[in-house]
C-alpha cells in the first residue's frame, strides 16, 4: 500500500537574490565610495560575495527533514530601476511547487520584489539585514501579501516548522466512515459541526465512506458479494493479505510483555487495520475516523469481534492521525500536533480530578473503572494539586518519533468477553514528561492549547476505554474553565511544542484559548 504520508512532505522553499549595479561612475545621496568603488565589475563582485554568505546561511538555516531547498535564482538591474517581463518570468519560473520564496538583496531592488510577489501570489521571507527587512516586509504586508520577516537565521529554522506543518494540512485528506451521518457522531456531538469548515480554514480534504461497506469488506469473502455492494468488486482481505496479517500479529504478539488475548482475538483487529488501510490507500487518504458509538450499536462489531482501538493505535504509529468516536475535532488536531511535533499523538476522554479541602474529587466508579483501581489511583495521587485524566485505549508504542525502537507494552483486550485488542502502556515510566495539547473548538474558530507533565497510568491491566494518563497542569480550574467551552476529547504528544502549536494556530486564522 502507498498512504502518502505525513514525514514525507516537505515545505519547497526557493530563494531569489536581487541585485542592484551602477553603470555609471558618480557618487550621489544613495551611492558613496571612490575609486574602484565606483565602478559595475566592483558592484557585481560585492554582490556575488553577499550572495554567496546569504547563501550558505541560508543552507544551514534550513533543515533537510523540513525544507526542500530548491535551486536559488538570481536577477540584476541597474540604476535606471526599470523593471523588465523577462526579470519577472526568470523569478516565476517553475512557481507552481514552491511554497516560500526567501529573499535576498545587493543594494536596494525592493519594487522589483514587490512586483514579482504581486505576479506569482506566493509567500515571501527575509531575514533581518538592515533596513531591507523592514521596508520589504511593510510594503508586502500593506498591499495583503503573505510576508515573513526574521530577526535572525534561528527564528526562521523554527518558523519553518510551522510552515510545513501548514503545507501538511492542506495536503491530508481524512477517511471518514459514517454511518448515521456525515456530519456528527452520537457520541461526539462536541466534533466540527460543519464539515466544510476544515477544508475552508485548512485545506484538509475529507472523503466518506459507508460504514457498512467499509465493514463488509474487512473480510475474507468474494469480493463481488459483499451484502452492501452486490455484483461490485470490493476492498476485502486476499490470501495474500492475509500472510502479511499473520506475520503482523505474530510480531505484535512477541513483542508484547504481556498478552491476555488468544492469538485468533489478536489477528481480528489486526485484520480491521489491514483492511482500512486498504481503503486508506484506494481512497487516496492519510487521514481516518470511524464512530465506534454508532458501530456498536448496529452489533457488527460485537459479531465480527474487534474494536477500532488497535487500528488507531497502528495508524497513529505510522503517522496517520486516527481518531475515535467520528471526532473530526480530534482528527484535525491530531494531525496539527503530529505535523508540528513528527510523532504520534494520543487522545480521550479528558477531565480534571479537582483537590477541594484537602479531599480530591472522585473518578466515576462505574462503566470505564473498576471501584477497586479508582480508589488506588486516588490514594497515589494524594493531594497533588492541578491534576488532568485523558484516558482512550488507544496509547503508542512510540513517543517521540515514528521510528523510534518500540517501547515496553501489553495487550489486553476491550471487551470482558475477549475480543477487540488493545494497546497497553505504563505512561508513569514517563513520569516529569512534558506533553502538549490542542483541540479546535465545534466552529472551527478557536484553538485551546495547553502544556503538562506526566504523573502516572491509568488502567493498564484493565478492560475497555481505561487506558489513561495523568498529568499536572499549571492551574485545573482554568483548563477546566476553557476546555469546557472546546471540547471533550483532548490529543496530545510528548514533547514541548507549545509555541509552535500556538504560531500554527494563530497562522491558520484561529483564536487561540491557552490553559
Amino acid at each position: 500500500m502507498a498512504i502518502k504520508k505525513h514525514e514525507e512532505i516537505r515545505l519547497n522553499v526557493k530563494p531569489i537574490f536581487l541585485t542592484l549595479y551602477h553603470e555609471y561612475v558618480f557618487e550621489g545621496p544613495c551611492r558613496f565610495g571612490e575609486g574602484i568603488q565606483l565602478e559595475k565589475e566592483f558592484d557585481l563582485h560585492m554582490a556575488a560575495e553577499k550572495f554567496k554568505g546569504w547563501y550558505a546561511q541560508l543552507q544551514a538555516a534550513m533543515p533537510e527533514n523540513v525544507v526542500n531547498l530548491l535551486e536559488p535564482v538570481k536577477v540584476e538591474r541597474d540604476e535606471n530601476f526599470l523593471t523588465k517581463d523577462e526579470m519577472i518570468d526568470k523569478l516565476a519560473e517553475g512557481s507552481e511547487e514552491v511554497d516560500l520564496y526567501f529573499i535576498g538583496y545587493a543594494s536596494r531592488p525592493y519594487d522589483l520584489a514587490l512586483e514579482f510577489a504581486q505576479r506569482v501570489g506566493k509567500p515571501c521571507a527575509i531575514t533581518q539585514a538592515c533596513c531591507a527587512s523592514a521596508i520589504t516586509s511593510a510594503e508586502f504586508l500593506a498591499r495583503g501579501l503573505e510576508f515573513y520577516s526574521f530577526e535572525d537565521w534561528e527564528d526562521a529554522t523554527e518558523y519553518m516548522t510551522v510552515l510545513r506543518a501548514r503545507k501538511v494540512m492542506k495536503d491530508s485528506k481524512i477517511l471518514a466512515a459514517t454511518r448515521m451521518t456525515s456530519t456528527v457522531s452520537v457520541s461526539a456531538p462536541d466534533s466540527i459541526i460543519d464539515p466544510e469548515k476544515i477544508t475552508e480554514r485548512f485545506g484538509t480534504r475529507i472523503r466518506y465512506v459507508s460504514a457498512h461497506e467499509l465493514l463488509d469488506q474487512i473480510s475474507y469473502d468474494d469480493p463481488m458479494e459483499n451484502y452492501c455492494t452486490p455484483g461490485r468488486k470490493g476492498l476485502n482481505l486476499t490470501a495474500e493479505d492475509e500472510k502479511i496479517i499473520d506475520k503482523e500479529t505474530d510480531e505484535l504478539i512477541a513483542g508484547a510483555e504481556e498478552c491476555e488475548m488468544t492469538r485468533e482475538m489478536v489477528k481480528k483487529s489486526v485484520e480491521a487495520n489491514y483492511g482500512i488501510q486498504k481503503f486508506l490507500d484506494a481512497y487516496e487518504c492519510n487521514c481516518f475516523t470511524a464512530p465506534c458509538p454508532d458501530l456498536c450499536a448496529t452489533r457488527r462489531l460485537n459479531q465480527k469481534q474487534f474494536t477500532m482501538c488497535l487500528n488507531h493505535s497502528l495508524n497513529n504509529e505510522q503517522g496517520i492521525p486516527s481518531a475515535c468516536e467520528y471526532d473530526l475535532g480530534a482528527v484535525v488536531s491530531k494531525l496539527m500536533l503530529q505535523a508540528i511535533g513528527r510523532r504520534p499523538s494520543y487522545m480521550g476522554n479528558c477531565f480534571t480530578s479537582p483537590v477541594r479541602h484537602g479531599v480530591r474529587a472522585q473518578l466515576p466508579k462505574a462503566l470505564f473503572f473498576t471501584p477497586e483501581h479508582v480508589d488506588q489511583k486516588m490514594e497515589e495521587l494524594g493531594d497533588i494539586p492541578n491534576v488532568v485524566l485523558t484516558f482512550h485505549s488507544v496509547p503508542n508504542r512510540r513517543w517521540e518519533s515514528f521510528d523510534e525502537d518500540l517501547r515496553p507494552y501489553a495487550i489486553r483486550s476491550f471487551a470482558r468477553s475477549g475480543f477487540g485488542a488493545t494497546l497497553r502502556y505504563k505512561f508513569e515510566e514517563d513520569a516529569g514528561q512534558t506533553i502538549t495539547m490542542c483541540r479546535v473548538d465545534p466552529n472551527v474558530e478557536k484553538l485551546f492549547v495547553a502544556k503538562g507533565k506526566i504523573i502516572t497510568s491509568m488502567g493498564y491491566d484493565q478492560t475497555n476505554c481505561s487506558m489513561g494518563v495523568f498529568f499536572q497542569v499549571k492551574d485545573s480550574k482554568d483548563f477546566f474553565k476553557k476546555q469546557a467551552a472546546i471540547g471533550n476529547h483532548m490529543p496530545l504528544i510528548y514533547g514541548d511544542f507549545e509555541e509552535q502549536v500556538i504560531e500554527l494556530g494563530e497562522l491558520l486564522g484561529l483564536e487561540i484559548v491557552q490553559a
